[in-house]
């Protein structure tokens, strides 16, 4: 991940660039992923697990780099942006676009919208300047 101040075409950037590694080079990561949450609704151990995974090694780190980034709300945008993020890979893998993976430019179009409106305007036009 991006360290802080890149504002939202770094972050567009560097988000797009993951989900792109993973749609192109991971489906069975993602899919044995599915597999698991999906076992973890009917194994509470398992849940605990898989929920405390996710908050320390990437809800925490996000609501972080959110934050440095000026959100006024990292952890409800962390939320949002982890939701949309699932939805994505979710979508492309085993939903009904997985014969359509987006291309790095929808991904970063995608991302860049929804980060421009989690963070202030003053990110927004730093990163429309190219900076």
């Amino acid at each position: 991940m991006p360290g802080p101040g890149v504002g939202v075409a770094g972050l567009a950037d560097a988000v797009a660039k993951a989900l792109g590694d993973y749609l192109s080079h991971h489906r069975e990561l993602l899919v044995a992923r599915y597999e698991l949450v999906l076992e973890a609704t009917r194994r509470p151990a398992l849940r605990a697990c898989y929920d405390k995974a996710g908050e320390v090694g990437f809800r925490r780190p996000l609501s972080a780099l959110l934050a440095a980034a000026g959100s006024p709300d990292p952890d409800r945008h962390a939320h949002s942006l982890t939701a949309w993020c699932d939805g994505v890979l979710f979508s492309s893998t085993a939903g009904s676009h997985s014969g359509r993976r987006p291309t790095p430019e929808q991904l970063r179009a995608g991302l860049t919208e929804l980060l421009g409106a989690m963070l202030p305007a003053g990110t927004r036009r730093a990163a429309n300047d190219g900076g």
